[in-house]
């Protein structure tokens, strides 16, 4: 019983490793963060636009 309250607790939890995208998030600066961001954001839409046109052109044919 005592063991189960100290996990539920969190005295039992070893540490987890990091991983670098984790440790950038934890450690760059927010302009870092923010350049990142939105060049991740503008592939996306990218990648969203070439499917459609894609898609369209499938549809046409």
């Amino acid at each position: 019983m005592i063991r189960k309250i100290k996990t539920f607790l969190g005295f039992n939890k070893a540490k987890q490793p990091t991983t670098d995208f984790s440790a950038f998030f934890h450690n760059a600066s927010s302009a870092e963060k923010r350049k990142l961001l939105e060049s991740v954001v503008r592939e996306a839409n990218k990648d969203q636009r070439d499917l459609v046109k894609r898609y369209d052109l499938a549809k046409a044919a």
